[in-house]
């Protein structure tokens, strides 16, 4: 199930990236992280208000957990920077690439408390394929 859910997400993620990106063509890429994140609080004040949940003790959350707010207006400001000037594909391709070789080394080395996962041979290949890829996307 968590599999077909990571395939939904990331088709979910290609048309928001698709969109946003287009109106940053539009309104330009600060205004238009703006509007995707104002219109994201938007919706999750209205989920939270529907499920009823409530606001836990802020005092006890660690400063570094508010790091991936800052890193997602910066991912998407990104993106918006970047899709007009490269497209969408090429962005997208490079973002995952940079994703997946960092999750390799978090992994790897067990980073951020992970368990230990070292890099097999057999990753190799994979990394090769899509290595490849990406590079026939660029020389394209």
């Amino acid at each position: 199930m968590y599999k077909s859910l990571t395939i939904m997400n990331g088709v979910l993620l290609a048309v928001m990236v698709f969109y946003n990106g287009m109106l940053s063509t539009i309104t330009g890429p600060y205004i238009s992280t703006l509007i995707f994140h104002a219109l994201g609080l938007i919706l999750i004040l209205v989920i939270s208000a529907v499920k009823r949940n409530k606001l836990p003790n802020m005092r006890k959350v660690s400063l570094l957990f508010f790091l991936p707010g800052i890193l997602s207006v910066v991912t998407i400001l990104l993106n918006n920077l970047c899709i007009p000037k490269i497209g969408i594909s090429l962005t997208t391709g490079l973002s995952l690439y940079g994703q997946l070789v960092l999750s390799s080394l978090i992994e790897h080395y067990g980073l951020f408390g992970m368990p230990v996962n070292r890099f097999k041979r057999e990753k190799i290949l994979g990394f090769s394929v899509i290595s490849l890829g990406i590079i026939v996307m660029i020389a394209i």
